[in-house]
C-alpha cells in the first residue's frame, strides 16, 4: 500500500484547474449518491415484495458504489496512473466480497423471501428442527418465538436451502397416540370406542372446518392395529388438529381415550410418545 501510495504522488503531475475539476466531480458525485440512495428508496417501497430492511440496504449499497466510482474520477482527474487505481479497487471489491460474502448471501436470500412470500410475519414454521412463529423478517434473519419462550434466528438462507414446513399455510396437522391393550380385546367393539373418544375432544373435531386441509382424503380419526399377542393389543389413533392446539390436542385426546376404555372395562396404556415408552412402561408394570 505504501508503495502505490509513493507511486501515485511521484507519477501525479496536476494544477489549479485539475484540483478545481476534482472538487467538483467529488461534490457531484456526493450529491447523486444522496439522490441515487433516495430515488432508490422511493422506487422500491412501491415493491411490496421489499421491506423496509431490505430497502435500505439496497439504497446504500448503490450510495456506496457511486461514491466509490466518484473516488476513482477524481483520482484519474488528478493524473493518478488508471492501473494503480483499478489495481486498487480490484483489491478492495475482493476484500470486500470476502468479508461480506455471508451477509450477501442472506440478503440475497432474505430479498428472494420478501419477493416470493413463502413466509409471513406471524406464521408458524419449522426448519432444520426449528419451531417456532415468525415475529420480525429482516434483510439477513427471520426472528422466531419458540412455544418456550425462547427467540431464535435463523440466517435466510436456511429457509432457501433446507425443507421448511409452513404449518400456518397448513393449517392443521395430524398427530398419533398409541394405545397398549391389556389382554385379549374384542376390537370390533374397541375401535368404536375409541373413535367416539377422540371426537369428543373439541380441538379435534373442529378441524373440519378448516379449508387448508380439504386436499386431504379424510380428516375423520382413524384407529390402526400395529400388534396383537394373547397379552396385548398395540394400537394407534391418528387425528388431526389445529397447529396451535396441537399439544393441548394430544393429551386431550390421551385422556379421552384412556377414559373411554377404563369406562369399557379395559386396562390399558396410553401415550403420545410412542410404542417404545409403552414398550419400557408395561416393563416396569410387569
Amino acid at each position: 500500500m505504501q508503495e502505490f501510495v509513493n507511486g501515485l504522488v511521484q507519477n501525479s503531475s496536476f494544477g489549479a484547474w485539475d484540483v478545481v475539476l476534482a472538487v467538483v466531480v467529488l461534490v457531484v458525485g456526493w450529491f447523486v449518491s444522496v439522490w441515487a440512495r433516495r430515488g432508490v428508496v422511493v422506487a422500491l417501497a412501491k415493491w411490496s415484495g421489499l421491506g423496509p430492511s431490505g430497502t435500505n440496504l439496497v439504497a446504500r449499497l448503490v450510495r456506496y458504489s457511486i461514491l466509490l466510482l466518484t473516488i476513482g474520477i477524481v483520482l484519474t482527474v488528478l493524473g493518478a496512473p488508471l492501473q494503480p487505481v483499478l489495481a486498487a479497487v480490484i483489491i478492495i471489491s475482493a476484500v470486500a466480497f470476502l468479508a461480506l460474502r455471508g451477509i450477501a448471501a442472506n440478503f440475497g436470500a432474505g430479498l428472494v423471501i420478501q419477493a416470493r412470500r413463502p413466509v409471513r410475519i406471524g406464521d408458524s414454521i419449522e426448519v432444520e428442527g426449528v419451531a417456532g412463529r415468525i415475529v420480525e423478517l429482516t434483510g439477513r434473519s427471520v426472528l422466531l418465538a419458540t412455544s418456550d419462550g425462547r427467540t431464535i434466528r435463523i440466517p435466510n438462507t436456511m429457509l432457501l436451502e433446507n425443507p421448511l414446513w409452513n404449518a400456518s399455510e397448513s393449517g392443521a396437522v395430524r398427530s398419533e397416540v398409541r394405545a397398549r391393550l391389556h389382554g385379549s380385546p374384542d376390537l370390533d367393539r374397541v375401535c368404536p370406542v375409541l373413535l367416539d373418544a377422540v371426537s369428543s375432544v373439541s380441538s379435534v373435531s373442529s378441524v373440519s372446518s378448516v379449508s387448508s386441509v380439504s386436499s386431504v382424503s379424510s380428516t375423520d380419526p382413524e384407529v390402526f392395529l400395529h400388534t396383537i399377542t394373547p397379552a396385548w393389543a398395540d394400537i394407534t389413533i391418528r387425528f388431526w388438529s389445529a397447529y396451535d392446539d396441537r399439544e393441548a390436542a394430544r393429551s386431550s385426546v390421551v385422556r379421552a381415550v384412556a377414559v373411554a376404555l377404563g369406562g369399557a372395562g379395559l386396562t390399558c396404556s396410553v401415550s403420545s410418545d410412542g410404542p417404545r415408552f409403552l414398550t419400557a412402561l408395561v416393563d416396569a408394570v410387569d
